[in-house]
């Protein structure tokens, strides 16, 4: 199992982190803010790295949402800003388990933080911006601002709340019954994987992502072309037409938890046989991109709810509009 844990300063993220990882013999992996100027790519290898530690369970402090949430509260927003999507396709693939150490109020979180800089050094002065973002994030809020980043539709949609892979720890509410906490959930967390088309949860199965339990669409390329080492996740890169197609998605307000990804050709040719199992295991609408994808599916015989052309075509020569394509093919 994967567990994130994520939340503002002081709010007791830590002290769970290390209770969970030592109740489930797992590794506590601390992320920091290292490679700042390339700090996707260390996100990136830190869940490589936790997939890869399987069967053995990995709780990981930090991960993408610190970068949204501080970054958009103290630098203007990310660099990345449509990163924790691309993020979440691999977060869904391996079932990973999200937990939100938040505190009850903005004022709480700030008295935490004033005391903590009595005791320790901490990077920022004012916690109050960061704890309301992240309290957004979990509740919701409909008057938010939009700038363009993935976590200001999560809050524009209503926050993380009522997602199954979601749960919520305050001191407050669970600090007293912490191993209670634990147990919880480390039950959601098994559930949610065993909801999984079973191979996605394999750190080798590089050709699918996503999580099937939600998925209403299947979306499929035609064959990866890595820009730095086994790196095959399809759709994954933030950058061509990976990103291309992301920005699409976003721009239509495409809710990433309907979607399973896979490319109908390995990176070695060969062909993905994820794709014939997936849309047997559910009856998900197909949604090709490319020509050589299209005939993939056909050649399988399985049906195509939307064949839209390749994301590298329609960036490169622009005569065909995939916001307007997918607001048709994803109709909800």
């Amino acid at each position: 199992m994967i567990f994130v844990l994520d939340g503002p300063d002081g709010v007791g993220k830590t002290t769970l982190a290390k209770r969970l990882a030592e109740r489930t013999s797992g590794k506590y992996l601390h992320l920091t803010y290292r490679w700042k100027d390339k700090i996707h790519l260390y996100h990136d290898a830190a869940i490589r790295y936790a997939a890869r530690l399987q069967p053995q369970t990995v709780v990981i402090d930090r991960w993408w949402p610190s970068e949204a949430v501080y970054a958009k509260a103290y630098r203007g927003g990310s660099q990345w800003p449509l990163y924790g999507r691309l993020a979440d396709r691999i977060a869904l693939k391996f079932g990973v388990m999200y937990i939100y150490c938040l505190p009850d109020s903005v004022d709480e979180a700030v008295k935490r933080h004033a005391k903590l800089k009595g005791e320790r050094e901490e990077m920022y002065d004012d916690i109050a911006e960061v704890a309301d973002l992240y309290l957004k994030l979990w509740h919701g809020d409909k008057r938010h601002e939009d700038k363009g980043n993935y976590i200001d539709q999560l809050i524009l949609n209503g926050g993380l709340s009522g997602n199954w892979n979601c749960a919520y720890y305050s001191i407050g509410k669970w600090g007293h019954a912490m191993d209670l906490f634990i147990e919880h959930v480390i039950g959601a967390g098994l559930q949610w994987m065993e909801a999984q088309y079973a191979p996605a949860l394999l750190y080798d199965e590089w050709n699918v992502s996503g999580h099937l339990a939600e998925a209403k669409y299947l979306f499929v390329g035609e064959q990866v072309n890595p820009k730095y080492r086994e790196m095959y996740w399809p759709f994954h890169e933030y950058g061509n037409s990976s990103l291309f197609l992301t920005q699409a998605l976003h721009e239509i307000n495409y809710n990433e938890r309907w979607g399973m990804w896979v490319n109908a050709f390995n990176h070695d040719g060969s062909l993905n046989q994820h794709l014939e199992m997936i849309a047997l295991s559910k009856k998900l609408r197909i949604i090709t991109l490319g020509n050589k994808a299209a005939a993939a599916v056909a050649k399988l015989g399985l049906p195509i709810h939307s064949a839209v052309p390749h994301p590298s075509y329609a960036k490169r020569f622009q005569k065909v509009d995939l916001v307007e394509i997918f607001k048709h093919a994803i109709c909800e």
